[in-house]
């Protein structure tokens, strides 16, 4: 895969789930959130996971970029709605 001479953006999100769900589970949610814009996900990885109680946070940083344009936040930030939507649809937390 080429690098894209533009400038990449980062979003992360973090969402409570119970402890039953895996990693695995909620990247298909944000996947599925992602949708038709998946080409302009070029990374993503989990950077940080915690149990509070009866639940477990999972911390996923999200990295865009267009290999032809330069992307803007109105572009991202839709993704991101998307994103928790579909989250928040299993009834998992978006913090």
């Amino acid at each position: 895969k080429p690098v894209s001479l533009y400038p990449f953006i980062v979003r992360d999100i973090a969402v409570f789930v119970p402890t039953d769900v895996t990693t695995k589970k909620l990247w298909t949610a944000i996947e599925k959130g992602i949708g038709q814009e998946k080409n302009l996900l070029a990374n993503h990885y989990l950077f940080d996971e915690y149990q509070k109680a009866d639940k477990k946070s999972f911390a996923f940083r999200l990295i865009f970029q267009a290999p032809d344009r330069t992307l803007t936040d109105a572009e991202i930030n839709k993704i991101m709605k998307q994103v928790a939507a579909a989250v928040s649809g299993n009834g998992w937390q978006v913090r």
